[in-house]
């Protein structure tokens, strides 16, 4: 609708400073202003998601351990240099392949404290506050637009948090050690 509200105020500022006419000073001054308006509105939504306001949903979920049920682990995949990290988790011993975290506007948090190994999931995005709002700057497609996504790991002090290239290496050791011991059970 601010696009419809635009383009009528820029041909309405056009149209009366191009035919001279007694009042019409007032009106295309009166154009230019809602143009103005307009385009400075259309800026502050776009870049500070002006007429919006922030809404947090919570998820909790319980976790296992990433690799084995025996083994209680929270792996994570390194990235790039090592300092961004791709948690992996599982929510049931069922789950095949471990789950990835999502890696848009991201924040993770572990903590060593609970009995029982969960997960928070805080999903804060930007809605409109309005129906106004809405009707606006509906056209721009910013509803439901992810602000941050806060994953917070809560496991208890006998997990360990390891990376996927050393749980390769920590399986590589105990098949390692087990070939040795069913060398010597066989001597």
């Amino acid at each position: 609708m601010i696009i419809v509200i635009l383009i009528l105020a820029a041909i309405l500022f056009i149209y009366f400073n191009v035919i001279p006419g007694k009042g019409h000073t007032i009106i295309s001054w009166l154009s230019l202003i809602v143009t103005s308006l307009c385009i400075l509105g259309i800026v502050a939504h776009d870049y500070n998601h002006w007429g919006m306001k922030t809404e947090t949903q919570i998820s909790k979920q319980n976790l296992v351990s990433s690799a084995n049920p025996n083994l209680p682990l929270l792996l994570y995949q390194p990235l790039g240099n090592g300092t961004e990290k791709v948690y992996l988790y599982k929510t049931s011993d069922e789950q095949k392949k471990p789950k990835a975290i999502k890696l848009d506007k991201v924040s993770t948090e572990i903590k060593h404290s609970a009995a029982q190994a969960n997960l928070q999931i805080e999903t804060t995005r930007y809605v409109y506050r309005d129906n106004f709002i809405r009707i606006m700057f509906g056209v721009f497609s910013h509803n439901n637009e992810l602000k941050q996504r806060k994953y917070i790991f809560t496991i208890p002090s006998n997990w360990k948090v390891i990376s996927t290239r050393d749980m390769k290496k920590l399986q590589k050791q105990l098949e390692e050690k087990m070939q040795a011991q069913k060398a010597a059970a066989l001597h």
